[in-house]
Parts: C-alpha cells; structure tokens; sequence
C-alpha cells in the first residue's frame, strides 16, 4: 500500500455564498429577531423594509436564475398578497421587450409580449451539437443511453420542470402548421396523441434553438419534414425564421378544443414549459413538450356600442392540469414491455406467470416543481389616426380568470400604453384525475415508427404459435385512456372586470378561485383604447 492510499482527498474549495441584493437587511433582521419570530415573517419584514426603487433596481440586476426562482422565498400564504401590494413601478418592465418581425399582413408583436429571460444552457451557446450531446448522439431504444424519448435540456432527470436544477422555459412568436399528431406511443399518452404545432420564435429566445431545429442537420444534410415544412410555412407568411423554429406538443385532451382552435398560423403566442430534446429522433431537435402555460392574443372588433373605441387585443390563456410521466418501474415503456413479455413467456409447468401485457403510465397532478413566474405585458393593436383630431385616450380592460388555490394573478398598468399580467404558479394540492378507461393496443398497430420494439421483444414469430404464451400476446398490450379535463366552472361569470379603466383596478377584481377544476389558471383578457367623453357645461362660457 502506497503512503498516499491513507492520505483523505483534499477538499475542493468552497465559494462565499454570495450576500444578495437583500443580504445585508435579512441578515440585520435575522439578529434582530425575538426568540421565536418565525423565518416566514423574517423573510417578510425583509421584503417589505426595501423600498420600491430599490426593490426594482434589485431585480432589474438579477440573473435568470433568481428571477426565476423569485417567488420560492417568498411563504406560500404571502405570495398573493406581496404581488397585490407591490407598485405598480416595481411591476412594470425596467424597458420593453425589443421589437419582433410580424408575419405579413399580421398583427404586431407589441400585442403580446414577455420580459421572461431563460436560464442560459452553456453548452447551447457555444457548441452546435449540443442537442445530440444530450444523450451521446443516441435516440431512445433497447439499449440507449438516454432514460425517456423526450429528456429535460437543463437536467435529464428531471421530468417536470419549475425546479431549480430543471428551470422553465418560456418565449414569445408567431405559431405555425398546427395539428394531431399520427404517431405517438399510446403507453406515454394517456390522454390521446398529441396537439403539436411549432413557434417561430421572436429573436430573443431563438437561444431555445437546436442547430437542427431549421429543418436539416448540419454536417449531414439530413432532412426532417416536419420540421422543414414548419420553416417552409414561416417561410410563406413572411417570417424569416434565420434559425428555425420550435416544436411545441402537449396531449390533445389537455388543451380544450376552443383553445386548440385558436392556434393557426400566424397566431402571436407566448408558451411557458419544460425544455427538451427530442431523443426519439435522430436530429435532436429541441422542443418546448409539454407547455405548462400557454396564451394567445388576437385582434378583435371594438366592443360593441362603444362610441371612440379602438379595435381589442383579445388573450386567451390556458395551463397544463397534469403531466403525463415517461417512467415505468422498470425504466421507460420499452424496458416495462420487455418485462411484461418476459411475465407472459415465462411459464410453470406450463402456466403464464402472468396472462396479460399491461402499460399503465403514471400522471402527476401537480404539473410542475417551484412557483413559476410568468409576466406577460399587452397592447391593443396599433392604431393610426390621419389627420383626425384625436380625443384624450384611456386604457381600457375586461378580463376573468379562473385559477385553483396556491396560483397568484395580478393585471396591472405596465406604463406606455400596456396592460400587464403577472401569473405565479405557486404550491397546489393534487388536483383529481378525470375517468380513466381501458384501451387495448395490438401490437401490429404499432406500425414501423416501433417496429424495432417487436424486433427486440422477438414475439413475431410466437404470435403465430398455438401456445398459451402466443394466445396471451395477442390479446394485446392493455394500457390507459382517460377523459378530457374540463376547464370549465361556476365561478367562470362571477366577479367579471367589467370594461374599466387599466388604473380602476381594485385588487381581487376579475378572479375567481375554484379547486373543483384541475387547471392551474385559465381566463381570457381584452384591452382596447377608448376615448374619453367630453361632458360640455352650456354654462361655460369657457367652451
């Protein structure tokens, strides 16, 4: 034995926690407290000893990690009373978002927009091949590297994201060549295959991109139609998508059908969710799968019978109640097929050890980790006046939104013509799955996109056997479907914000909470200028 076996490795070195924009008054507080003063109300006093100019400029200079885990200091029955007591100051963006291409003939982007910055993947910034790297340049099979077929960007054991190891990611643009997909594997697809569509992104967030998310993969050439007919239609409606676009897929019976129809191309949206690569193909594409918040604003007619009002922006805003899990007790559905086959193949003296091949995925009904926090800002839609004398305008809203318990909202004036809408995502009970069903899949239905599944479990040739194991196979693989979740509740006509001035808001107005209904938040929003009314006193001589 060598004299350095006994000699305890050295320690790496360990950083300074850093002291923070409030780290010196938590720490004054933190000495000052009674014994006994509670750290939900040490974090309390802390927040609301800043004041708001401070407050703003310390979160102006945050990074995207700690905006992005903001509200995870704040105690959970605090947070919806700090976002309704904070200035609007400290709300509103330090500086609007940079302009976006339009499509042509579209809207412009101003209608909806987002301060929301990404917690940067270093890898993404400086290497093309990053998205392969993910899983060492293999897709999802027998023996691959990577756990799932979709896998997390920031952390691939991650299968929710809101975490601090797994951020969500959000982006605004311009949506194309929406559909249901044809090709999904029933076994992670609980609730039908999925809604997909892809998002031209607005310059900002193309970072999301992967080098292959063009449509063609650099170096070799190879050619993913779905993606390349994406680019094509952006391409048509006069987005130049330089670096492509990103898919985003959800299960379809998660997204009502009134908001599926929503999403056509050239419709502006904002998407919030977990960050993935696409391991199930070989170009590694990157995707938004599956959306936990999604909204969508459109130009709308003047309300009606209102004399000097502008065209509306209307928004529509939809979350995930549920997220559907990739993992089986044996690893991803491949690894739990091979098992259940082994059950059924296995025999004592002749009798199964099992008599049929099931595949029950997992759903969580908490659809996130952390408290995500969303900011969206909203205008009308421009609007021009030549050589029209113009009355004073003012910034009208009208707006509902349904949340569950431990969800936060705030619509606020954002300063420069522009409605904001803050939405944090905070601690919710498991929201109640709707009815589940039986759904037999036979195995020839999984067609060539699996057929290597088959070529693995090597059944194709027992299934035509006249055995006890063979008769067993062909009954098919039992797995799950469940209804469509229904965002819909009594509460969706009470407490409406009937048309009202941006700054007549009072707090609570146009909320309702109801945990009956498992979406996070749902709720639609307009905002439109209207003119103000002049009232003329025939006793003025003045007028």
């Amino acid at each position: 034995m060598s004299p350095d076996e006994n000699t305890p490795p050295a320690e790496a070195p360990r950083s300074k926690p850093s002291q923070g924009a409030f780290g010196a008054i938590f720490l004054q507080n933190l000495k000052a407290a009674p014994a006994g003063t509670s750290d939900d109300a040490i974090t309390m006093q802390t927040l609301r000893s800043v004041p708001p100019d401070q407050l703003k400029d310390a979160l102006a200079k945050s990074t995207p990690e700690e905006r992005s885990q903001l509200f995870n200091a704040i105690p959970a029955d605090q947070i919806r009373s700090a976002l309704g007591t904070l200035p609007a100051s400290v709300l509103a963006p330090a500086q609007p978002p940079p302009p976006a291409p339009a499509p042509t003939g579209g809207p412009s982007a101003s209608i909806l927009q987002t301060t929301y910055q990404n917690v940067p993947y270093a890898p993404a910034e400086n290497d093309p091949n990053w998205a392969e790297k993910i899983s060492n340049g293999s897709t999802i099979g027998i023996t691959s590297p990577p756990p799932w077929e979709w896998v997390s960007v920031y952390d691939a054991r991650f299968e929710k994201e809101g975490s601090l190891n797994n951020p969500m990611v959000g982006l605004t643009g311009w949506v194309v060549d929406p559909s249901i997909s044809g090709a999904d594997v029933w076994f992670v697809h609980p609730f039908d295959k999925d809604f997909e569509f892809y998002i031209v992104p607005d310059p900002q967030y193309e970072s999301l991109l992967a080098a292959s998310n063009t449509g063609v993969t650099p170096g070799t050439g190879k050619v993913d139609k779905d993606y390349n007919d994406a680019n094509t239609t952006a391409h048509n409606i006069g987005l130049a998508a330089p670096k492509g676009v990103i898919g985003v897929e959800t299960d379809q019976r998660l997204v009502p059908p009134p908001f599926q129809n929503l999403i056509s191309n050239g419709t502006r949206i904002a998407a919030f969710g977990r960050w993935i690569v696409d391991c199930g193909h070989d170009d590694f594409h990157a995707e938004v799968h599956p959306p936990l918040l999604m909204a969508v604003a459109t130009p709308a007619p003047p309300p009606a019978g209102v004399p000097g009002a502008s065209e509306m922006t209307s928004v529509q805003i939809m979350s995930r109640p549920y997220t559907v899990s990739q993992q089986f007790a044996e690893g991803n559905f491949i690894d739990h097929l091979l098992a259940e086959v082994a059950k059924v193949e296995t025999t004592i003296l002749g009798i199964p050890l099992s008599f049929r091949v099931e595949a029950h995925p997992a759903v969580f009904t908490t659809p996130y980790d952390g408290r995500p926090y969303i900011k969206l800002l909203v205008q009308p839609p421009p609007r021009t006046h030549v050589g029209v004398i113009v009355r004073p305008q003012r910034l009208m809203v009208s707006f509902h939104f349904t949340h569950r318990s431990g969800v936060a909202v705030q619509v606020f004036d954002a300063g420069n013509g522009t409605v904001g809408l803050i939405v944090v995502l905070g601690d919710l009970n498991p929201a109640q799955l709707p009815p589940k069903h039986d759904l037999t899949v036979q195995w020839s239905e999984l067609g060539d996109k699996y057929s290597y599944v088959i070529d693995a479990l090597q059944i194709a040739d027992i299934l035509t056997l006249d055995i006890g194991p063979a008769v067993i196979l062909n009954r098919g693989i039992l797995t799950d479907i469940y209804d469509a979740p229904r965002a819909s509740s009594p509460l969706d006509n009470q407490n409406v914000a009937a048309p009202i001035g941006i700054d007549q808001i009072k707090q609570g107005a146009g909320l309702s909470e109801d945990d009956t209904q498992p979406f996070p938040i749902y709720g639609w929003l307009n905002v439109w200028w209207q003119e103000e009314q002049i009232v003329v006193n025939p006793n003025d001589p003045s007028v």
